[in-house]
């Protein structure tokens, strides 16, 4: 449920040794194919000012994201983007199925910008990154049930479609050409922060420590239980006495060297590490 694909993980290993040249991605996607399909002139209903729905079609096509919709059993897919709103963008895309149209992902992001500001001196504090800002991200079976082996997590009404990794790549890539310099990722819930932690970190110190808590409460659950116990307040925290509340705070990828290097950098791994000592949380 949770594993990152092999390309994935090092894509991500790639983004925290070095910067990427202009011609980046050797995977089975093309980078001509993947950039040159905004078919037609500029336009508003442009998801992000750059991506038509012809175009996103054609990314999913070549990168094999229809292909494994239509595994699935999805085989009238249908894309659409909402620009209504000039700050967040919409795509969605449903199935449709015995006149039942059946919503699959849906995804909201906008493009803002990023200013450090560390507990800790560094070069950085102060700076500004423009990034992907992902606000929503849904991707669902609505033919599945959940089971034993998949039970249900917060937030979720079906379970998932097990295209997770491929989702992030096509953000990465998203984002690289349109030159943006980080993905922000805001999760609801823990389990959605305990995937994204495998590559991304989060922007303070402190949240970054209080994730390393909970994981460190997983080892005794599993991660289903102790989704549920935080959603639940079920989950105490020794130094207050009260129920954890759940903080949707940003995780970051930094899409550049100097970025990266400062979450891999002995400063934050200090500051998470004297945070860490601070929590202590009891399953009740």
């Amino acid at each position: 449920m949770f594993k990152l694909s092999i390309r994935l993980k090092e894509l991500a290993t790639r983004i925290c040794g070095l910067d990427w040249p202009g011609q980046i991605m050797d995977f089975d996607l093309k980078e001509e194919d993947f950039f040159n399909v905004n078919i037609g002139n500029r336009g508003d209903n442009l998801f992000l000012g750059f991506y038509s729905v012809n175009g996103l079609e054609i990314i999913l096509e070549k990168y094999k994201i229809t292909r494994k919709l239509k595994k699935l059993g999805f085989t009238n897919i249908n894309l659409s983007i909402d620009t209504s709103d000039p700050f967040k963008h919409k795509v969605v895309i449903k199935n449709s199925h015995d006149g039942i149209n059946e919503t699959l992902i849906e995804l909201v992001a906008k493009r803002d910008y990023v200013k450090i500001d560390m507990p800790f001196s560094t070069p950085l504090n102060g700076k500004r990154y423009e990034c992907l800002i992902i606000e929503w991200m849904k991707m669902q079976n609505p033919r599945k049930n959940f089971s034993s082996e998949r039970p249900q997590l917060p937030g979720q009404d079906h379970p998932g479609l097990g295209i997770g990794s491929s989702a992030l790549e096509l953000l990465v890539m998203a984002a690289k050409r349109l030159g943006l310099q980080g993905i922000i990722n805001i999760p609801d819930h823990f389990h959605n922060a305990f995937f994204y932690s495998k590559i991304f970190h989060y922007e303070n110190p402190q949240d970054q420590a209080k994730l390393l808590a909970f994981i460190r409460e997983k080892k005794k659950k599993k991660i289903h239980d102790l989704a549920w116990a935080i959603e639940n307040n079920s989950l105490i925290d020794n130094k207050t006495g009260k129920a954890f509340q759940w903080d949707g705070n940003r995780q970051i990828l930094p899409l550049v060297k100097e970025w990266a290097q400062l979450y891999q950098s002995k400063a934050y791994k200090n500051a998470v590490e004297k945070s860490l000592k601070k929590y202590k949380f009891n399953l009740i």
